[in-house]
């Protein structure tokens, strides 16, 4: 029998040297038929510590679950049940080791006469790459601060094998370091022309992808069109200048990936439709199209602003608890779905279309993937949005009982089309 995979693996390859491309393209169609997305939901818990003279730490954590059956995904539900048990033994470490620090700079403080003391403070929440049945990838996008001028942030990459549970590693992926290494430091180069590590006679960029590539220290997710690279503040750049990230698409370089023999493409490509979450004011690059293909959302407090393809929409919104999640479909649509809040209770979704000369605004709906209630603020669970075909969001009124949940797809101009209610009969 693996003498005859192996053969059809060859003969297969070599029709298609000599068929139509659709042939190969009618292949992958049937590898992404495949993939199923996996159901999660992600729970936050919030702490606030302090004694009668006042709030000393506060912080919050994230953890990641299965929605409903495990049973079809044993192997990654229980990955990620070590990787919460591990997430919690280390904020738990993180608490008490802060608490502390802040306890002592306030007495400090007192004893020097100074008034003034801000509590400190560690965040921890989780942004998905992918999620569906052949890998697992999100970054843990973290912040402390521990006194001064300001805090210090970042984002830390994991990658998992959806069917084996295991924690992927680059050699995993790609088939050259060194290549890989030249590839990031171009793409960098490319989209940061005005970056500092782009001044005259500097080499600190070069050297550090290099080092960090070679120590494995680099982080990076699996994304479904490529891998993602991320260089947190002072890594390559100063602190203002934020995070860098390179992304290196399959379509680019597929001499640099792990090569599928039966399907004539990446081994870890993923599927034609998905949705991934948005970090804001961190860009990102989905495709090698002429129009500078990347997108970047800031809340700027008073309004957000969305950029996308070089063209820029300011929707004049004070948004609370802003939670952007791009999604793309099979057929090549794209849109920006974005839960938020005027005044931290009452949640909608705002709908923005990515598919003309410049973003839009399509779409104001009343429901929310918030799956907790919102005045439940120490202990919130969200619903993570994966696959644009079916999804679960919960309803805040307009057509629907408010609280219940909602399960839905993307309709065909992009507003989110309900097809199934709780408690519904018929």
């Amino acid at each position: 029998m693996k003498g005859f995979k192996k053969w059809i693996g060859t003969a297969m390859a070599v029709l298609a040297l000599s068929v139509p491309a659709s042939f190969a393209e009618c292949a992958s169609a049937y590898a992404d038929s495949l993939l199923r997305h996996l159901p999660l939901t992600v729970r936050t818990q919030y702490f606030s510590d302090g004694d009668k003279e006042g709030e000393l730490f506060r912080s919050h954590w994230t953890q990641v679950d299965f929605q409903g059956d495990k049973a079809a995904f044993e192997n990654i539900a229980k990955a990620l049940s070590d990787y919460n048990k591990q997430e919690a033994r280390s904020n738990r470490d993180i608490r008490k080791q802060m608490l502390a620090a802040a306890k002592q700079e306030r007495n400090e403080r007192k004893e020097a006469g100074v008034a003034t003391f801000y509590p400190y403070e560690h965040t921890e929440d989780i942004c998905f790459r992918r999620t569906d049945s052949l890998a697992l990838s999100f970054l843990e996008n973290n912040s402390s601060y521990e006194g001064g001028v300001h805090g210090t942030y970042g984002v830390i990459g994991r990658n998992f094998d959806a069917k084996t549970g295991k924690e992927l590693q680059l050699e995993d992926v790609i088939t050259d370091r060194k290549g890989m290494a030249e590839a990031v430091k171009a793409q960098l180069r490319f989209d940061y022309p005005k970056a500092s590590f782009m001044e005259s006679g500097s080499t600190l960029m070069e050297e550090m992808v290099d080092q960090m590539m070679e120590d494995d220290t680099i982080s990076w997710t699996l994304d479904p069109w490529g891998l993602s690279f991320y260089f947190n503040p002072y890594q390559i750049g100063s602190y203002a200048e934020g995070i860098f990230t390179a992304t290196i698409l399959f379509s680019e370089h597929p001499e640099l990936f792990r090569q599928d023999e039966y399907h004539y493409g990446p081994c870890w490509r993923g599927p034609g439709s998905y949705a991934i979450d948005i970090i804001p004011c961190l860009p990102q690059r989905f495709s090698d199209s002429s129009r500078d293909d990347r997108l970047a959302v800031y809340n700027m407090g008073n309004h957000v602003r969305i950029v996308y393809c070089g063209e820029t929409l300011v929707d004049q919104i004070a948004a609370k608890d802003f939670r952007p999640v791009f999604v793309q479909l099979a057929d090549d649509r794209r849109y920006l779905y974005a839960d938020c809040s005027t005044d931290g209770k009452n949640y909608h979704l705002r709908v923005y279309d990515l598919n003309g000369t410049e973003p839009e605004l399509i779409g104001i709906q009343a429901m929310t993937r918030l799956a907790s209630k919102p005045g439940q603020t120490k202990d919130r669970k969200w619903y993570v949005l994966s696959d644009p075909r079916d999804f679960l969001m919960t309803s805040t009124g307009d057509g629907f009982p408010p609280g219940k949940w909602l399960r839905c797809r993307v309709g065909q101009d992009g507003r989110i089309e309900v097809y199934d209610v709780e408690g519904a009969v018929g």
